[in-house]
């Protein structure tokens, strides 16, 4: 009986600690999203689906995204990959329109080196850095995952974004996509 009395004031601590920390996690994410944060998720299509090698996009955000820099972190002989740089997205989020930046940072396992070798998976983050027009001071992140093991390859995407892009600092309303497919590509 001691050890149960004992072991009952712990369960009740550990109990009250777990919910602590969920009232704290909800309470975070009600704030973001009170203050504008905007939940992104859709398809990234194939390589070429847009003008000069782009990508289409699919869901919440509707147009093109490319890739600007790309650079490679990686030893060629390896079967693991990875890669930083930034890219761009022209299009819409909902009724906001205009040109968002990001960087990013890309890692993979291909079937042998690199260079030569297929994908087998991979994933990319991309930290949200700002834009033009609508996206002017945009912040956030959006990840994706390549599924390649279909062809065409697409990238399912998801994160969050937050537009403010109006001189008094006011947040744009904007739509998001609900029930969309996600998909990325780096």
């Amino acid at each position: 009986m001691i050890t149960q009395r004992r072991a009952e004031p712990r369960m009740l601590a550990v109990a009250l600690a777990a919910a602590l920390l969920l009232v704290t996690a909800l309470a975070a994410s009600a704030a973001a999203a009170g203050r504008g944060a905007t939940t992104v998720r859709g398809t990234q299509l194939a390589a070429g689906t847009c003008a000069n090698g782009g990508y289409a996009m699919t869901g919440s955000f509707e147009g093109c995204w490319w890739i600007d820099t790309f650079e490679t972190k990686s030893d060629p002989d390896k079967a693991h990959y990875r890669a930083t740089g930034t890219e761009h997205f022209e299009g819409c989020l909902g009724a906001v329109c205009g040109t968002m930046t990001t960087t990013y940072s890309f890692t993979a396992k291909t079937d042998g080196p690199w260079p030569t070798s297929a994908e087998l998976h991979g994933r990319c983050h991309h930290p949200v850095t700002g834009g033009t027009e609508g996206f002017a001071g945009a912040t956030g992140e959006i990840s994706f995952h390549d599924v390649v093991n279909v062809s065409p390859p697409y990238y399912p995407y998801w994160g969050n974004v937050h537009v403010a892009s109006s001189a008094s600092g006011t947040t744009l309303s904007v739509r998001s996509a609900s029930s969309t497919t996600a998909s990325s590509t780096c």
